[in-house]
């Protein structure tokens, strides 16, 4: 697991042969809550995080190493695999569909996923919902009034939201 903390793909490669009937039940898992008569397999899920892995350049350290390191690799794993089929539920013209903000934003910063992270974790600080509102917005592509029927709030608390993140966004990585 360390090795693959610090990007080694064939560490990751690894990882999925080692835990590989886990890493397929939980695909099952989340394949069970799709719709019927979806496009994937659990297999295929689970080839797609194969993909996925072997991209990852580096995760944060582990402040210590112990024995949750299998359960934090299939965490992430999960996640990974619910980002993985969220994705592949959206009709094509979404996938393509970019946040201009962000992207700017992330170009202009030269961010990686530990600053992005570390950027998500600052704005759920200030308020959980705010982070929320990110995250569904860029990486799920959702619209505001679908956050806000999925937040029970008004489309205009979303859109506060929103604008706030950015503000926030553009201001942090632009220094």
């Amino acid at each position: 697991m360390a090795a693959f903390r610090k990007g080694d793909s064939d560490a990751g490669a690894k990882l999925m042969d080692l835990f590989y009937p886990e890493l397929k039940r939980i695909a099952a898992g989340q394949m069970r809550g799709e719709r019927p008569g979806h496009s994937w397999q659990p297999t295929v899920l689970v080839n797609e995080l194969y993909l996925q892995l072997v991209k990852i350049k580096e995760l944060q350290p582990a402040d210590t190493d112990h024995p949750n390191d299998k359960a934090a690799f299939l965490a992430l794993a999960g996640q990974i695999m619910k980002r993985l089929l969220i994705h592949h539920a959206r009709p094509l013209s979404q996938k393509a569909q970019k946040i201009p903000v962000w992207d700017e934003l992330l170009l202009e910063s030269n961010s990686g996923l530990i600053e992005v992270e570390d950027m998500l974790s600052r704005l759920e600080a200030i308020k959980p919902i705010i982070r929320t509102v990110v995250e569904l917005k860029v990486f799920e592509g959702r619209t505001a009034e679908e956050i806000a029927q999925q937040l029970g709030c008004a489309t205009v608390t979303v859109h506060r939201h929103w604008q706030f993140a950015r503000q926030l966004l553009k201001a942090e990585w632009s220094k």
